[in-house]
């Protein structure tokens, strides 16, 4: 491996490009269906399958990113392709607990209409300026910085996850006491509920009490992941700038890399 080659700068910040598609995409990727079963109720199934819109749709523009290239050029893909993914990251931190499967679906095709752009850009901008004999040596490079990516995106949405669920717990403890209105009226609300289904008066409001501990923690736990959903939205979009710091590449066709 020849760390020598990012001296090279269009082939440094392709690999930059290349962490951070690993990083976005992995770090969503394990977030989606995580959400998904743990707060909508989804079986892994269904769950796992919200994911192929966004696979289908990086299918069929993948010709149509091989024939526009050349007339395009590779910096307003790569532009393009992270401004889309970011707003697909940010489109998922606005969502709430009654968004419909077919939305987030949606949400995902989106997500791939960002990342189909972003493929064959930086594949060809990375050995835009290479020797052809160092070509193998660079691909591993590229694949590391691809799969390290993928492993601090899965280990940072984990962790975050982690910390701002416990964050967001901690304020809606705050305001979850008797002192508050809302709180006791919630709780005299659920306490009837459980009367009328037959329980006693003191173990109505020990359930009423249980009811509301799990939705603190469900509110806690769902705006903890749009914390991180917002926090990959803003991680895409500093690829759209960074694609300006690349030399110009002549793309096969006789287009400019602009």
């Amino acid at each position: 491996m020849e760390i020598r080659l990012l001296a090279d700068r269009n082939f440094a910040v392709a690999n930059f490009f290349y962490f951070l598609f690993g990083f976005a995409l992995f770090g969503s990727t394990v977030l989606i269906p995580q959400m998904l079963q743990s707060l909508y109720g989804y079986s892994a199934t269904d769950a796992g399958l919200v994911l192929g819109p966004g696979a289908m749709v990086i299918v069929v523009l993948a010709p149509v990113i091989v024939r526009i290239l050349p007339k395009v050029g590779i910096k307003p893909l790569i532009f393009v392709g992270y401004t889309i993914f970011a707003i697909a990251m940010w489109r998922y931190a606005s969502i709430d607990l009654n968004t419909d499967y077919k939305h987030i679906a949606l949400l995902r095709a989106l997500q791939g209409l960002g990342i189909a752009p972003l493929f064959i850009p930086v594949s060809q901008l990375a050995y835009s300026y290479l020797p052809k004999h160092k070509n193998n040596k660079a691909s591993s490079l590229t694949n590391l910085f691809r799969n390290q990516g993928g492993s601090f995106g899965i280990a940072f949405v984990t962790t975050v996850l982690a910390r701002r669920t416990q964050y967001h717990q901690s304020v809606l403890v705050a305001h979850a006491t008797p002192l508050d209105q809302h709180y006791r009226d919630t709780l005299n609300s659920l306490s009837h509920y459980f009367v009328s289904r037959g329980y006693t008066v003191p173990d109505a409001v020990l359930h009423a009490k249980a009811q509301l501990a799990r939705l603190v923690l469900q509110q806690a736990s769902f705006l903890g992941f749009l914390d991180c959903f917002w926090l990959l939205g803003c991680a895409c979009i500093i690829g759209a700038p960074i694609v300006f710091l690349t030399r110009a590449v002549r793309t096969v066709g006789g287009g400019s890399g602009h």
